[in-house]
């Protein structure tokens, strides 16, 4: 079995891998190897992967390797896909990670994977395999703050989607900016790469994709559990090498 530990911008992600399957998965506010031990009790770990959206921490590393063989993500790491980035040193980990998981999911086509998370990230993969880059914007609950922290009456919201994209009052009109305005944006990028790649496939994933499903239903594939596949597939990729 192997366990996949996902350290993004709000939250850490554990899952356990056996056989190429999703077999359980778990979220936590922080690292910790109380959480760890926890999660893995009773289990046969044979290796793991680590990826952090900071620079890891090696003292909790090092514990990891204690039990396992750990291999931690980073731009040196070897990928099932060609990394084209000009500066793979400032590639983010979870974003190759969600491009391996895409490509792995629809192997000789081009594929975009679009993660709806903190900031809505969008990353291409050709049909040969090769990562090219693609884009970041802000996400939803970024949008939303920024409008409350860089003016002086827009009211800080929770999110919920709009009654409608024509906004009644302040609170309608800020909430249709925000998630019809990334709706609108995801359909206009999935249409430039539509536009270059006819036989293109789309892949929607991360905390907020929820906000977003139904709108774009008819022209992505959904796989909330992206960035651990593209995570577990770098492993395995690395177990054979």
């Amino acid at each position: 079995m192997n366990l996949i530990i996902d350290a993004g911008n709000t939250c850490v992600k554990m899952a356990i891998f056996g056989g190429g399957h999703l077999l359980q998965k778990t979220l936590t506010d922080k690292l910790s190897q109380r959480d760890v031990q926890s999660f893995t009790k009773g289990l046969k770990i044979h290796a793991a992967i680590f990826s952090s959206v900071a620079a890891p921490d090696m003292g909790f590393i090092q514990s990891l390797e204690k039990k396992f063989r750990v291999l931690v993500l980073d731009h040196h790491t070897k990928l099932p896909v060609k990394n084209h980035y000009q500066t793979p040193e400032t590639l983010g980990t979870d974003r190759i990670a969600c491009a391996a998981g895409a490509f792995g999911l629809f192997p000789g086509c081009p594929v975009l994977s679009v993660d709806a998370g903190t900031c809505i990230k969008y990353d291409f993969v050709t049909a040969r395999g090769e990562y090219k880059g693609g884009a970041i914007s802000p996400g939803i609950k970024m949008r939303i703050s920024a409008l409350h922290n860089f003016t002086a009456r827009l009211p800080l919201l929770e999110i919920s989607k709009p009654g409608h994209f024509i906004g009644r009052n302040t609170e309608s009109s800020i909430l249709s900016g925000v998630l019809t305005g990334a709706t609108e944006e995801m359909k206009g990028f999935i249409q430039l790469y539509t536009d270059k790649y006819p036989h293109l496939k789309v892949i929607l994933t991360g905390g907020d994709m929820a906000y977003f499903e139904k709108s774009l239903k008819n022209r992505i594939f959904a796989a909330p559990n992206l960035v651990m596949q593209g995570l577990n597939l770098i492993l395995e990729y690395n177990a054979e090498k």
